[in-house]
């Protein structure tokens, strides 16, 4: 008599081990870069605000300078046209009655650029009522929302959540007060949820949802090393002094840029000012 007992067959127990196996080493490899994410989203945020406070910081020596540039460059905008206007008048012309005729004009070929669009849409089929900046300022209200509801600091779960979320509040507030809707659609897409709802087991979705988070990474560390390598990220890791260095180089080559700006103003209004006497004098 044989006492020996055939093997038993492990039927459908080892896959299944196996298929289980493979779900937990899937958890771990998802929770491992759902903290990847969670921090680098906290890297970036901190980026963002420390660069912002470096920004303020170096308007308050600069930002004077820069707004001059731009009043003095549109005062010589405005005496170029002046001058223009001047050179093929048959009279001297005030500077009020030049820049009414340079408002005229461009009221009139504001209507006419309007109405070859009205007719060129009317003619096609496809007249559409536009209005770019409601719908951009409804965009921003959108995105604004949007982001609000999801960083609320009341869904905070502890006291280290509640702070990351009042900082991204912050930097909220800053770009919808500038009107800065491409911040607003990157800090969603930073802080976006990911996987609402009931956590699948199945295993090919799960190694998709890896992958998802591989790629979110990705762009993550993008983003976080596009920031780090900006001027304000740079000047951030130097030395105080390297800043200061900085500041100063900035604050004279705009002082150098405001000087030019104001000599050019000033034979623009010695050439528009000649050109009335010439005028006065050719009608007397």
């Amino acid at each position: 008599m044989n006492d020996q007992t055939a093997p038993t067959s492990p039927g459908p127990l080892l896959p299944a081990l196996l298929d289980e196996l493979e779900r937990v080493q899937l958890d771990v490899e998802i929770a491992r870069r759902n903290r990847r994410i969670e921090h680098l989203r906290e890297l970036i945020v901190a980026e963002q605000a420390a660069q912002q406070r470096l920004r303020l910081q170096i308007d308050e020596r600069i930002g004077l300078l820069r707004r001059d540039i731009d009043r003095i460059g549109s005062e010589i905008q405005r005496l170029e046209i002046r001058l223009e206007r001047l050179t093929f008048a048959s009279r001297a012309l005030s500077d009020h009655e030049l820049d009414h005729e340079e408002q005229a004009e461009r009221a009139e070929e504001a209507q006419f650029w309007a109405e070859w669009r009205q007719h060129r849409d009317e003619r096609t089929g496809t007249m559409v009522a536009r209005a770019p900046r409601q719908n951009a300022d409804a965009n921003l209200r959108q995105l604004y929302r949007a982001l609000a509801r999801m960083i609320h600091p009341d869904l905070a779960r502890d006291t280290g959540d509640r702070a990351r979320r009042e900082a991204v509040m912050r930097l909220a507030n800053a770009a919808n007060e500038a009107g800065d809707i491409e911040q607003l659609r990157r800090l969603l897409t930073i802080w976006s949820k990911a996987d609402a709802g009931e956590m699948t087991r199945d295993t090919r979705t799960m190694r998709a949802r890896l992958t998802e988070r591989e790629v979110e990474i990705a762009e993550l560390e993008a983003e976080l090393e596009e920031l780090a390598e900006s001027t304000l990220g740079t000047l951030r890791r130097r030395p105080r002094a390297d800043l200061a260095r900085f500041v100063k180089r900035e604050e004279e080559r705009l002082r150098r840029d405001v000087a030019t700006l104001r000599l050019r103003r000033r034979r623009l209004l010695s050439s528009v000012e000649d050109r009335r006497q010439q005028l006065t004098k050719a009608s007397d």
